[in-house]
């Protein structure tokens, strides 16, 4: 079994390794990693295990210096999954060993891994990966398996097939959006204006550069609009790899709320998922503090599955540095929660 961290891989060698693991999901895609590496400004490390020279196991990181330490994220960006992707117990324990000994011998304030919900790996990481700090999480997700357009439809609450069909009656109408700078632009500038009310943050102005860059439209991602009269009311932004569907990024005008364009949006996207082989679309991470986003995920009989943050590292020195040091320091990388950071009596 040789064991490697390195920032060089060979991408068919890893992108048909996933394949064959079909609990991998967008997020561990060369193509994901390739986004990041352009948005983060800094290239993806591997660990990776191989036994008579096949790719057997592997868990990419990305890491993040400042004068306070090293922070490392499988995956960072918006609370992207990561961990190892193998299904050999002796594999799984050699790359969290390795990932141990990495936090170890590195200067490292924060080391996390956020679990893929689609796995059934909580026992490995609960004994073999040294973290001191654990945090819960929840996804929603719809299970498409063998189901017909009618069944999916039949499943749904009726207040979301009322929400479906006032938009209809509404006229509004969904294209998918053609990747130019003038549809990226009003997406992002709504994105922005949505966020900003609800002190939500916002998705950095160079992303649409990179995800045209780093993506093929239809192939890897859709980008569903929805209008009145000509004007885009509303966006939604989706990725497929494998056999799952991420539901990455709504926006919408809050001025037209009313006419229900989300919910078309999001009916026309589950409808393209079917017709795509997918088999799961998945709502992403909802807060305990979102009851009103739970509740609408679940009229559309999206099941709920937990998973975790394992975080190690030194909370002490977080604090001491303070919330917005750490802000600005790790962008888009997952250090501690900002409670426990503002916390300085833990």
């Amino acid at each position: 079994m040789n064991v490697d961290i390195t920032q060089r891989i060979d991408f068919l060698e890893y992108e048909e390794f996933l394949k064959k693991n079909y609990e991998s999901t967008f997020y561990h895609s060369l193509k994901h990693l390739n986004f990041l590496k352009e948005v983060l400004n800094s290239k993806p490390f591997f660990i990776t295990i191989r036994e008579n020279n096949n790719l057997n196991g592997v868990l990419p990181f990305f890491e993040k210096k400042s004068s306070y330490g090293k922070v490392i994220n499988s995956l960072p960006f918006f609370g992207s999954y990561g961990g190892f992707v193998s299904n050999e117990l002796s594999v799984q324990k050699k790359i969290l060993e390795t990932l141990n000994n990495y936090n170890m011998e590195n200067d490292v304030l924060s080391s996390v891994i956020i679990e893929n919900p689609f796995t059934n790996y909580r026992k490995i990481y609960n004994e073999y990966y040294k973290f001191n700090l654990k945090e819960n999480r929840r996804i929603q997700c719809i299970d498409l398996k063998e189901k017909s357009k009618e069944i999916i439809w039949n499943s749904f609450e009726q207040r979301v097939r009322r929400a479906v069909r006032k938009a209809e009656k509404n006229n509004v109408q969904v294209q998918k959006l053609i990747p130019d700078e003038e549809g990226l632009s009003n997406f992002l500038q709504m994105h922005k204006k949505e966020m900003e009310s609800k002190n939500g943050r916002v998705k950095p102005p160079e992303f649409f550069k990179h995800l045209k860059n780093s993506f093929s439209p239809n192939k890897n991602y859709d980008i569903f609009c929805a209008s009145i009269d000509g004007k885009d009311i509303a966006y939604l932004l989706v990725f497929y790899f494998n056999f799952y569907t991420e539901y990455y990024m709504p926006a919408y005008d809050s001025d037209f709320k009313n006419l229900q364009a989300t919910s078309t949006l999001l009916w026309e996207s589950i409808k393209t998922s079917v017709d795509k082989k997918m088999k799961y679309y998945n709502f992403g991470g909802t807060w305990k503090n979102q009851p009103e986003l739970y509740l609408y995920k679940r009229g559309w009989a999206a099941d709920e599955r937990g998973y975790n943050y394992y975080i190690s590292g030194n909370l002490d020195r977080a604090q001491k540095a303070g919330l917005e040091e750490i802000k600005k320091n790790y962008s888009y990388f997952y250090v501690f929660s900002y409670e426990q950071i503002q916390n300085s009596e833990s």
